[in-house]
């Protein structure tokens, strides 16, 4: 005989049946979340675009890249727009793509797969090629250089400008600012009588703990202590060596990294760049004779657990023991390495591509990620064209380290 006792059991144990399946589904999904959010942790981020290809928007060839983020993710990306031939000196203008809004947490497409694939709200998105310096006459805007005041936002940009016929060497060198993160840009104003002659960078320039606005310049540094309104030139770097990139160490000093090889060549400076050490060639750096990106990636009085150094160049010719595989033809596998040391030594290193490979500029997000624009290219059978393309590439310091170190904060 049935009873309603009977069936109010059978309802109760049904109930807790429920309930224990909902809670076990629960935990299941929670566990998931937190193992696949720890995966993609230790895997780290990374992705990469064609930003500059030779051929494109009426220009030749692209090279000498420079890249700088803004405080709320503007990314302004520059470049020579050499409209004629590839080598240096011809008709050439400095050419700007920016990418806004970049400065919430990086969530790249693949994270989101219900969102159908490519979104604006997964994605870099790049604005139309704009000219920030254009050439007349057949004049060569080269070595492009910018800077953040982080004071107020402006972004200043520095050039040398070759006349024809073109002879490499020191050059006058002229300034242009934006107010509004690179949309619009004053015109050229020549600085040469403050800050003499000289082949300016590549790369970006620094803001230092003082509020200087520095550039390196091959044989030093030029920089402002008025927020751009004069320009001074620094003290002389001793040797020969050209394409520098200078950062400031956590002691306050300068460290000013200079293309050399086989083996890149620092020194140091302890009053702000108005006098340097002698060369010490770097045995954990080699140097296939070529431009490399030098940047401050975290600092410990800023809230973070470690100390790091970023820097990045081609990894070929002579090759330091132990480093990664090299390539004897030149200008090949672009290699980006970390120091938690203020540069003595650099543990940490990854190929960011295999194949040609030269020039590179860094520079650092809001959310800790890290761009690099580089040039790169083709090899056809025994010539090896290194500068068709700049691609934008983005990672994660989880990515450049396979998982062994994460961008956390002390408080």
């Amino acid at each position: 005989m049935f009873l309603v006792t009977d069936l109010i059991v059978e309802s109760r144990d049904a109930l807790k049946g429920c309930m224990h399946n909902l809670r076990a589904a629960v935990l299941l999904s929670a566990a998931l979340t937190i193992f696949t959010g720890s995966a993609l942790r230790a895997q780290g981020l990374f992705e990469q675009t064609e930003l500059f290809v030779g051929g494109q928007d009426n220009y030749n060839t692209y090279r000498i890249p420079s890249l700088i983020c803004t405080k709320s993710g503007t990314v302004l990306a520059f470049t020579e727009g050499r409209k004629e031939v590839g080598q240096d000196g011809g008709p050439t203008d400095i050419v700007l793509k920016r990418s806004l809004g970049n400065a919430g947490k990086w969530t790249p497409e693949f994270l989101d797969p219900k969102k159908g694939g490519r979104s604006r709200s997964t994605i870099m998105m790049w604005l139309p090629l704009q000219v920030v310096f254009h050439s007349s006459n057949g004049d060569a805007w080269m070595n492009p250089v910018p800077v953040v005041d982080q004071s107020d936002g402006t972004v200043y940009m520095v050039a040398n400008l070759y006349k024809q016929p073109y002879k490499d060497g020191d050059a006058p060198i002229f300034l242009i600012k934006s107010t509004d993160e690179g949309a619009t840009w004053s015109s050229p104003v020549e600085i040469t009588q403050g800050t003499g002659i000289h082949e300016i960078g590549p790369g970006a320039g620094i803001q230092l703990q003082s509020g200087r606005l520095v550039f390196q310049v091959y044989d030093g540094t030029i920089y402002s202590d008025d927020h751009g309104k004069t320009w001074k030139n620094g003290g002389k770097a001793p040797g020969e060596w050209n394409e520098t990139q200078v950062v400031q160490l956590v002691d306050g000093s300068l460290l000013f990294s200079r293309r050399n090889n086989p083996n890149r060549v620092f020194m140091f400076s302890k009053d702000e760049g108005a006098t340097w050490t002698q060369p010490a060639p770097q045995s954990e750096i080699p140097d296939p004779d070529c431009q490399g990106s030098m940047i401050r990636y975290t600092r410990q009085d800023q809230g973070y657990t470690k100390n790091r150094l970023l820097f990045a160049n081609p990894v070929s010719g002579a090759i330091a023991a132990g480093s990664v595989e090299s390539d004897p033809r030149g200008r090949f596998n672009v290699t980006v390495r970390m120091s938690y040391d203020e540069g003595k030594t650099w543990p940490i290193e990854k190929r960011i591509l295999t194949g040609p490979g030269a020039y590179s500029s860094m520079a650092v997000f809001p959310d800790g990620s890290v761009g690099i624009l580089l040039e790169t290219g083709t090899a056809f059978g025994t010539f090896d064209d290194y500068s068709a393309k700049e691609v934008f590439a983005r990672f994660t310091v989880d990515w450049l380290t396979d998982g062994r170190d994460h961008l956390d904060k002390s408080n």
